[in-house]
């Protein structure tokens, strides 16, 4: 088994269930964009139809729970190791560092602490991430591009610490100029007390005045809310669009590793950490997740990752 370089894809596989959605989709868009002109139909009525999407709506509402739950009720145990961990890297200070060889040795020995409660039991399989750099803005960057998609927290604190240290590895060379003084500034009418008390007597006044400027009806009023959801939907859709846009031609990223291993209990897939070809010293700034669950728990992240 190698390492295979990391390309980040839409899971397909995965969220396949959103496309079973997409009748009642459908159904539920086309009614809420004719929702305005049905609204303003019922101008003098007395009596209103909700319309066809009630009864679709309901299997649509259990479909999408129950396919939710499906997706997020089996998550798999997630162990992460970065450099900056208390105990784990090496060196002084701000400094640290862990090579690509080090970090498996460390997520191996997690696999088989007996003092952790949290260590996952019985025969599963294991998917394992490295993340690879030399340098902190390069390590900063890598673990940027893996958490905007998967946010793992102690990942997260790893890529903000990195970031920092770079800044001020760059910043600790400049020689601050404070300028002369004293300098001009905007005089700060906001803290007078005659200004603050102005502003609360008309600010009261004002909210009054426009209670009576108001003009709407609340068919007016439900109209407009119908048509800032079909926005906020178009919105929404737009957004998941231009994600799937955006990883479906991904280029391997060779700063990021990926493996899976299994089927085994804790000391096979130990074993099977430490086998085959791995990067080397020459990485030595390094971080890694081992997620431990079973194939449909891991289908999610495998597929994400282009495994």
């Amino acid at each position: 088994m190698t390492w295979a370089p990391v390309t980040m894809r839409w899971p397909e596989q995965s969220t396949q269930w959103m496309g079973e959605l997409a009748a009642a989709q459908e159904l539920a868009g086309s009614e809420l964009a004719s929702t305005s002109q049905r609204l303003a139909g019922l101008d003098g009525m007395t009596s209103t139809n909700p319309g066809p999407v009630g009864d679709a709506a309901k299997g649509a509402i259990e479909a999408g729970r129950a396919a939710l739950a499906g997706q997020m009720g089996e998550a798999p145990a997630c162990l992460a190791v970065t450099p900056f961990q208390s105990g784990v890297g090496q060196g002084r200070g701000h400094q640290r560092f862990l090579s690509a060889p080090n970090l498996l040795q460390q997520l191996a020995a997690k696999l088989v602490d007996a003092s952790d409660s949290g260590r996952p039991a019985g025969p599963q399989y294991a998917l394992s991430l490295m993340f690879l750099g030399t340098r902190l803005d390069q390590f900063a960057e890598t673990l940027a591009r893996f958490n905007a998609l998967l946010p793992v927290p102690d990942l997260v604190r790893a890529e903000r610490r990195a970031r920092n240290l770079s800044r001020l590895e760059v910043e600790k060379w400049e020689i601050p100029s404070a300028g002369p003084l004293p300098r001009w500034s905007a005089l700060p009418l906001e803290r007078c007390t005659v200004v603050k008390a102005a502003k609360q007597s008309m600010a009261g006044q004002i909210a009054v005045l426009e209670s009576y400027a108001a003009d709407s009806s609340p068919m007016g009023d439900l109209a407009a809310l119908a048509g800032r959801k079909a926005a906020q939907q178009q919105d929404r859709d737009k957004q998941l669009n231009d994600l799937k846009a955006l990883l479906a031609d991904g280029n391997a990223d060779h700063s990021m590793r990926a493996r899976i291993l299994g089927p085994g209990d804790n000391n096979e897939l130990r074993r099977a950490l430490l086998q085959g070809d791995a990067p080397g010293h020459e990485w030595v700034l390094c971080a890694g997740v081992l997620l431990v669950g079973s194939l449909d728990g891991l289908s999610f992240v495998r597929e994400l990752v282009g495994l």
